[in-house]
């Protein structure tokens, strides 16, 4: 994954799929840009054959999601969001290990799989009031 001038790889792998579960990037939006050669999100440019002029990006998978996450929401301004499509930051505040969810759902599906008793309304309740839930920092993204 490049930038337009094709100068910066943010990303590289050599199965779709790390793009698609990794990123969060749809299998039929990943599949549409890269046989295109279209820009995704007007920025990004997925290749099959490495470019070797480009700079390496020294950019974490975590940091490298909430970056698209970003620009997602600012080019898809037009495109309803509602609470369940928000995605949700979670830092276990015993050991300060973060993890990115795309949607509350997968969150609530996360802590449930820790089992911590989840739901959709505490978990927005607490991230509204930016308060502890269940040993968890959380923040809409």
């Amino acid at each position: 994954m490049y930038n337009r001038d094709k100068s910066i790889l943010y990303y590289s792998s050599t199965q779709q799929k790390d793009f698609i579960i990794n990123l969060n990037i749809a299998h039929f939006t990943f599949n549409k840009h890269l046989t295109n050669g279209t820009y995704y999100l007007g920025k990004y440019l997925f290749t099959r054959e490495p470019i070797l002029t480009a700079k390496v990006k020294d950019i974490s998978l975590l940091d490298l999601a909430l970056m698209l996450e970003k620009d997602r929401k600012k080019y898809n301004k037009n495109k309803p969001l509602n609470s369940l499509s928000k995605s949700v930051l979670l830092v276990d505040i015993n050991n300060n290990k973060t993890e990115i969810f795309f949607s509350i759902g997968k969150c609530i599906e996360y802590l449930r799989n820790k089992g911590l008793p989840a739901n959709h309304t505490s978990l927005v309740k607490y991230i509204n009031l930016g308060q502890v839930y269940h040993g968890y920092i959380c923040k809409f993204v």
